[in-house]
């Protein structure tokens, strides 16, 4: 048999080098498969020695028969290797997630055209409550992170700006078309329970703060309803970004507003 090459060699790994559920090599296998076995036959003794042990005392056959049947009924742990995956499916499964991830961003960091986010905005008026109205107009209007908005506490908003607080601490200007929504809300969260003790200033039906899987939530039923299946938060805070560039404003600042560790990284966010 002639020398193989590089490709053949390739082919041949990724054919027969097998690799776990982690994606991990086995060659750990001959350590770690009777360690789980043991530990799998100990959990095993250590119940059958509980039993056993409950049943000591004075000689009762009826006593005794009962604790083996009860014993007997009890079906002990197994333990098997799962089936290892070959190398080559590995690899294939990490660029098929990495092909799903691309689209999903690719969806969901469009931009929305001149118009669409006024007539997003519109309908949202129609068809959510009017706290969740207030999530999506605070979103587009100022470009903040789910998680910053899920953050916020009422200290943070006031009349003319919004301070976001942690790593990325910055001002951002609450522009007047947002106030409507925000006074609106705010009506409706003095009536939430709790809402005096309460320090968030985006507030549930319970009471409690919104989650940022909420947030994400009704923005994607809200895009599924109007027929926009790709709208996101993502989205918003991408058209505020490209908003922002219309107006005039340079990278610098729409960095700052956006909280990006430079303007660098608001260019390559820009360029997605």
């Amino acid at each position: 048999m002639g020398r193989k090459s590089p490709q053949e060699k390739k082919r041949l790994s990724y054919a027969k080098d097998r690799r776990n559920d982690y994606g991990a090599n086995d060659k750990s296998s001959r350590k770690n498969l009777p360690r789980h076995k043991r530990r799998v036959n100990q959990a095993n003794r250590h119940r059958d020695h509980q039993m056993l042990t409950a049943a000591r005392g004075p000689v009762d056959l009826e006593h005794a028969a009962t604790a083996e049947e009860d014993l007997s009924k009890v079906r002990p742990l197994q333990w098997r290797k799962w089936p290892d995956t070959p190398l080559g499916g590995v690899v294939r499964g990490k660029l098929d997630r990495i092909e799903v991830r691309r689209s999903f961003e690719a969806a969901t960091l469009s931009p929305l055209a001149d118009g669409e986010l006024d007539e997003m905005l519109a309908a949202a008026a129609h068809l959510l409550s009017t706290k969740d109205v207030a999530v999506l107009h605070f979103l587009a209007r100022t470009g903040v992170r789910v998680t910053e908005l899920s953050a916020l506490d009422l200290r943070d908003v006031s009349a003319g700006s919004v301070i976001v607080r942690g790593g990325r601490r910055r001002t951002i200007p609450l522009p007047p078309e947002l106030r409507p929504p925000l006074d609106a809300y705010l009506r409706v969260r003095a009536e939430r329970p709790g809402a005096d003790e309460a320090t968030a200033y985006f507030l549930n039906a319970f009471g409690c703060r919104v989650s940022p899987g909420s947030v994400n939530d009704v923005v994607a039923t809200f895009g599924a309803l109007i027929g926009m299946p790709g709208l996101s938060a993502r989205t918003l805070r991408k058209t505020f970004a490209v908003n922002l560039l219309r107006a005039g404003a340079d990278l610098g600042t729409t960095s700052e507003m956006l909280g990006h560790a430079s303007p660098e990284a608001t260019r390559a966010y820009l360029a997605r």
